[in-house]
């Protein structure tokens, strides 16, 4: 008997990322930013789909004022948001800001878009807590980047409902300590599940800088083949079936690609069977698997 989601349960194991409604981003974006009525026209198949989670930051352009011009009165659609850290006055005053834009009075969760300011600045957690006990949000955390960032805030006790971080074939760097957040009823999402769009591109058309990562992707695109699932669905179940993963952040810039994403769902069971050879592919060199160690793109 097939064990396989349906494309709704499937959904609700996403969140719809929304970089792309404010920056041209990603390393395969050709077209630029979409225009707001392609993302009206996305949030209505993602709702139609049964997705009720996005994912925005106060630094993706004007991502939040497009999501609360669209989806604000929307109660389809819970909301996190990330800011910077800083003093809690700051936080506090940006957090407002952030609900004004999003046109919201409470959030699902709010970020801190970054570790080491938080490091630096531990008091800005004070109003995050502070959001948190006055209903404005119900989950509070910190988007991550490396794993002694989530070692560290563990060995410190910090009460996290929350973290965001990146999880793919190549990038398992968090791999051991995902189950232990979730242990601690932690809510682990995780992101770049393509690597920007790295994971999908031919081997044999890679700029130079990624040469070195051609067989790894050439034997990923023959165990996709081979088991007869799609490579993006393939990359999409490995990230959002991890263990300890409870959603898998996704952006998308049109209802076709939005489409791709949930019919990955029809292919769940084989995608799991490959998991071991996938997990064989993890890549130990970092400034091939994080972003912002890439060369500038031309």
């Amino acid at each position: 008997m097939s064990t396989a989601p349906t494309t709704q349960l499937f959904a609700q194991r996403l969140a719809l990322g929304t970089a792309q409604f404010g920056l041209a981003y990603g390393l395969n974006n050709q077209a630029g930013q979409p225009s707001t009525g392609a993302v009206a026209e996305v949030l209505a198949a993602a709702q139609a789909a049964g997705l009720t989670l996005l994912d925005t930051a106060a630094t993706y352009g004007n991502s939040e004022a497009r999501l609360g011009e669209l989806a604000g009165q929307n109660s389809a659609f819970e909301l996190i948001t990330k800011l910077p850290a800083g003093p809690p006055a700051q936080v506090a005053q940006q957090l407002a800001e952030s609900l004004g834009r999003l046109r919201r009075e409470k959030l699902y969760g709010v970020l801190f878009h970054a570790f080491k300011p938080l490091q630096e600045q531990p008091a800005a957690w004070q109003a995050l807590q502070a959001a948190r006990a006055a209903g404005q949000v119900a989950r509070i955390g910190v988007s991550l980047y490396h794993p002694h960032e989530a070692e560290w805030l563990l060995a410190e006790g910090y009460d996290l409902d929350l973290v965001q971080v990146p999880y793919n074939v190549l990038d398992q760097r968090f791999a051991a300590v995902l189950p232990r957040l979730a242990a601690q009823g932690v809510e682990v999402h995780v992101r770049s599940a393509f690597l920007q769009g790295l994971l999908l591109r031919e081997p044999t058309a890679l700029p130079d800088f990624f040469l070195p990562l051609a067989h790894k992707l050439t034997q990923l695109r023959a165990l996709a083949a081979e088991a007869d699932v799609p490579l993006p669905a393939l990359l999409l179940l490995f990230a959002a079936y991890a263990p300890g993963v409870a959603r898998a952040v996704v952006g998308v810039d049109s209802v076709e690609n939005l489409h791709e994403n949930l019919v990955a769902a029809q292919y769940a069971e084989a995608a799991e069977a490959l998991r071991p050879a996938l997990l064989a592919l993890a890549e130990s060199t970092d400034t091939f698997i994080l972003p912002y160690a890439w060369p500038p793109r031309p």
